[in-house]
């Protein structure tokens, strides 16, 4: 106990101290740009069953139904999220997956050491399934998948380190992008999440900065914990890039050069732990929630 009491205490300190100055939800907008969802109250809710408590990754296959993953299973669930209807199929043994997607008529799943499986005439007789090595590990830390039809090119987004070939870079967040032609992964990051940026949207004073920076010298996997991706989506009419985080509950809205459109706080009773976010053909926007001790929901957001 003696040794950990140091550390017990800063997290005590950080605790009471790292709350943002400003109280309002919408942390950044740009000028000009209008968000089109009301976060505050979801349109539609879902509950999901115990086996689903840990669902991670979202992504639409067809109307009201969406197909998601759970944690350490190498299961993929559909859902349809009128009825209440689920039906699961499996893939692969076994693991960390963290993210879902589907591009035409296959899906593609991610494990948190960046893998990637093609899994194509899913849920069939004539169900294929291959392994990709993208070149990411357990230290990236992969939580997000999409899909960017711009670019034809899965989005991989890393909650741990930013970098391929080297650790650091606590003070950051990377996108990755994986070529579905070549069937490679961009080396180049494509979107770069500054952190410095979200602590000056989320107002921290001197302290909470000086506690986010202990934290993550304490776990430098993670690293900083004013912000880490834990789902990526591309919105269909603009094709800007929706990014939420369970560990500094946020919504970032980018554009395609990566720039900031829009930040908001995401209230931590609506989304207990936001892991997966997709959107519909209409634009309709889902988002997944862990049960963290309550019941796992998908909620659905009207444009």
């Amino acid at each position: 106990m003696g040794k950990l009491l140091p550390y017990i205490l800063i997290l005590f300190c950080i605790s009471c101290s790292a709350q943002e100055k400003s109280k309002e939800q919408v942390l950044f907008k740009k000028e000009g740009y209008t968000f089109p969802y009301k976060l505050e109250q979801a349109e539609h809710k879902i509950e999901l069953p115990y086996y689903l408590r840990e669902i991670s990754g979202l992504t639409y296959l067809k109307e009201n139904t969406l197909a998601c993953v759970n944690d350490e299973e190498g299961k993929i669930y559909t859902v349809n999220v009128i009825s209440g209807d689920i039906s699961s199929f499996y893939f692969e043994k076994g693991g960390d997956y963290e993210g879902v997607e589907r591009v035409g008529n296959t899906l593609w799943v991610v494990k948190s050491n960046g893998n990637l499986y093609r899994v194509k005439h899913f849920n069939t007789s004539k169900q294929k399934v291959k392994k990709f090595d993208t070149g990411l590990s357990t230290a990236n830390d992969v939580e997000g998948l999409g899909y960017d039809p711009i670019k034809e090119k899965l989005l991989l987004a890393c909650k741990g380190y930013p970098y391929l070939d080297k650790e650091g870079g606590r003070s950051h967040k990377a996108v990755y992008a994986f070529d579905l032609e070549e069937k490679k992964l961009k080396k180049k990051i494509l979107l770069d999440i500054d952190l410095d940026d979200i602590k000056l949207f989320r107002k921290y004073h001197a302290f909470a900065r000086a506690g986010s920076d202990i934290l993550s010298k304490i776990d430098p996997v993670k690293g900083d914990v004013s912000f880490q991706p834990s789902g990526i989506a591309v919105r269909p009419e603009t094709g800007n890039y929706y990014l939420i985080g369970s560990v500094g509950k946020l919504l970032i809205v980018l554009d395609r050069e990566g720039d900031y459109l829009y930040v908001q706080k995401l209230d931590p009773l609506t989304f207990l732990q936001p892991e997966g976010i997709c959107f519909d053909p209409q634009g309709n926007l889902y988002i997944s929630n862990e049960a963290k001790g309550f019941k796992a929901t998908i909620q659905k957001f009207n444009k």
